[in-house]
């Protein structure tokens, strides 16, 4: 028996808030500031203590995935997923820990929905979601943007989840999704995380999120245990940031995805203007 995956032609963009109620919309990322007013969280992450939690978590194939998440993630103020099956179990345990969350959907198979979230303990300031279709699959791949108020400062910090377009025969999809990105995030003058599964398995691969880090003045999140997944030789799983100051990084050994989460506790470093000039032509 042969099952299809069905893509909406629409973008659909699940946002949930402390409740099992939650809202579906396109989720365009044009005007996420200009929705902004109309969303206020109660308090803000504490800048000593802002904890994310990133995990490629593999469609829940494999068993323990719902344990492992619920052990590894219950303590973070902010979980990134690629690869969600948006089903009942996970629903649960991000209500239980994590109340806030957005899902950007890439398509719908045997019933159930798959792509990229984001969750947190407090509401995001905004929200908005993109996709980019894999040129040989035909496939999406989703990325979700959220910003957070941080207590005490007039900053706010921009979270960005991304699964990268894995197969193609060039590089040109794959530029073409960061470029985006790049652009969604290019006029926050702020504290700024993007991390996900990159899929920079090659050097020109790696030289696009080389050349986008130097952009939007972002560092690498090393790593030095070896514990990440790698595919090539390469590890695939980032965390890139600015305006914070990592505390302690961690990456976990599991069986139960193909690829190993990592987590950092950052601190927040200041106020400084961290707005990116566009470049003159």
């Amino acid at each position: 028996m042969f099952s299809c995956s069905f893509v909406p032609r629409q973008e659909q963009f699940v946002t949930a808030a402390m409740s099992p109620m939650y809202t579906r919309s396109a989720g365009e990322c044009d005007d996420a500031e200009g929705r902004a007013a109309t969303l206020k969280a109660i308090t803000g992450l504490n800048p000593d203590h802002i904890s994310v939690f990133d995990w490629n978590i593999y469609k829940s194939r494999k068993p323990g995935l719902i344990e492992d998440l619920v052990h590894l993630s219950s303590e973070a103020d902010i979980v990134l997923l690629q690869e969600v099956s948006f089903n009942t179990p996970l629903r649960d345990v991000l209500q239980n820990s994590q109340p806030f969350w957005d899902f950007n959907s890439a398509f719908t198979y045997k019933g159930v929905e798959t792509g990229v979230l984001i969750a947190s303990v407090i509401e995001p300031l905004t929200r908005c979601g993109m996709r980019q279709t894999e040129p040989v699959i035909g496939l999406p791949k989703t990325a979700v943007i959220t910003s957070y108020r941080i207590a005490g400062s007039s900053k706010k910090l921009v979270v960005a989840n991304v699964h990268a377009i894995n197969f193609t025969l060039g590089t040109q999809s794959y530029k073409e999704q960061f470029e985006e990105i790049r652009e969604a995030l290019r006029g926050h003058d702020g504290p700024l995380i993007l991390a996900g599964d990159f899929n920079n398995w090659n050097d020109r691969r790696a030289e696009i999120i080389e050349s986008l880090a130097a952009e939007l003045n972002l560092s690498t999140l090393g790593f030095s245990d070896g514990a990440r997944t790698t595919f090539w030789g390469k590890a695939v799983d980032h965390i890139l940031y600015r305006g914070l100051e990592p505390v302690t990084r961690t990456a976990y050994q599991v069986e139960s995805s193909d690829h190993n989460p990592i987590s950092v506790v950052f601190r927040f470093t200041g106020e400084q203007n961290l707005a990116i000039i566009p470049h003159e032509n």
